[in-house]
């Protein structure tokens, strides 16, 4: 590669790590703020449409074990465009407003963006191998951009233009990140062979679900999922319950959105940079504000702002936090983007099989007793497991290496 093209490469992949971000989560979050709107263009009853919101958390858990595979077969460059595209055919079909449409564009968006969550720890250990902390906080931080972005504008767009508006932004969105990867794709060196130019065979000993320093990156990938997802269904319900203000509910649950912005930049470059013993005071730290969040629920009949608003950032730091840092150490841990893929879609797999039961259960506490300890002694103990999992995770010196 000559000089001249260095800069244009390397600005292109740092643009496209943001671009890609942007994509991640801002498709399926933007669909349940027009459910109204959809329903009454579709004829049906809004309770309806709640699987829309269902399936990317179905696809997930159903593609995440097998994402690797997709790369072995065809290259993370070509895996990349093709879960791009699958993002970009998925908002395009939803501009069809029927049932079939809606549901199959939602299963082809949820299946890409599946791919990506897997894809994206491994495109940064292959082409940013020195900087994996930095360039898991610039994508980290744009998906959380990308959400807040459509979460905030959504409501000003349909008010002034419709809800149709909206939907050609998601599918603009995604056109853009598909033509502009295709660009630099063409730029860049392919990092991970394929099995048609080499067979590559698991050995024994790196069979991931049989791999017992696997599963505390499941353990702590799977309860900041389950905490973070249970957070976002059921805080402002509770809130509601002791009496808390929509207003002050709308404003302290935005609280819980931005709270991972500040974390997102500071935490990955740390870790990559910490000592076991660094990353385990880090650890000690952040374990001990989620516990403190989690103490907190057992004292939860009061209307106290201040109270609601420091729980819900407790919470929203502990999940950001540990998040972050299973993110980060999918590729601090392994030695290839392949093996930075099977060891993110085992995790992710287990994870979100994990979290798909948490706001059910939580729900059920919930309704048969508000009030009741047996949700917070779950969380508390949940709570517990993630932190020493996260333990083992930091004095583990490799994932296939004693």
């Amino acid at each position: 590669m000559s000089k001249k093209q260095v800069l244009p490469t390397g600005i292109a992949l740092a643009a496209s790590v943001m671009l890609i971000g942007l994509i991640m989560r801002s498709p399926i979050i933007t669909l349940p703020l027009m459910l109204s709107q959809i329903s009454q263009e579709l004829g049906v009853p809004s309770g309806q449409l709640g699987i829309l919101t269902t399936i990317p958390l179905v696809m997930f858990l159903l593609i995440s074990n097998f994402a690797s595979k997709t790369m072995a077969v065809f290259g993370l460059k070509k895996a990349l465009f093709l879960s791009i595209a699958s993002i970009f055919l998925g908002t395009a079909l939803r501009l069809v407003v029927t049932m079939p449409t809606m549901l199959l564009g939602t299963v082809f968006v949820g299946i890409g963006i599946a791919h990506l969550n897997v894809f994206m720890p491994s495109f940064v250990a292959a082409y940013f191998s020195h900087k994996v902390g930095v360039y898991t906080s610039l994508y980290s931080l744009t998906i959380m951009v990308g959400s807040a972005a459509f979460s905030l504008l959504t409501a000003p767009v349909v008010a002034t233009f419709g809800w149709h508006a909206v939907m050609w932004l998601l599918v603009l969105l995604p056109a853009i990140v598909l033509g502009f990867w295709f660009y630099t794709a063409r730029l860049v060196p392919e990092k991970v062979k394929t099995t048609a130019t080499e067979k590559q065979v698991v050995a024994p000993k790196k069979r991931i679900w049989t791999n017992v320093r696997a599963w505390p990156f499941l353990i702590v990938f799977g309860v900041q999922a389950t905490i973070n997802y249970t957070g976002v269904a059921w805080l402002p319900t509770m809130m509601a319950h002791h009496h808390v203000s929509a207003g002050a509910i709308s404003v302290i649950m935005s609280f819980y959105s931005f709270i991972g912005m500040p974390i997102s930049i500071i935490v990955p470059n740390l870790l990559v940079h910490m000592r076991r013993r660094g990353t385990m005071m880090a650890i000690a730290i952040a374990g001990a504000l989620s516990l403190a969040g989690a103490v907190m629920l057992f004292n939860q009949d009061t209307s106290s702002l201040a109270y609601w608003w420091t729980l819900t950032v407790l919470i929203g730091f502990a999940t950001s936090f540990f998040f972050l840092y299973t993110m980060t150490m999918f590729a601090a841990k392994t030695d290839s983007p392949v093996e930075t893929a099977r060891l993110s879609g085992m995790a992710q797999a287990g994870g979100y099989f994990m979290s798909a039961f948490g706001p059910m259960l939580y729900g059920m506490a919930f309704t048969a007793n508000p009030a009741g300890e047996i949700q917070n002694i779950v969380y508390l103990i949940l709570v517990v497991l993630m932190i020493a999992a996260a333990l083992l995770m930091a004095a583990t010196k490799h994932l296939f290496k004693a």
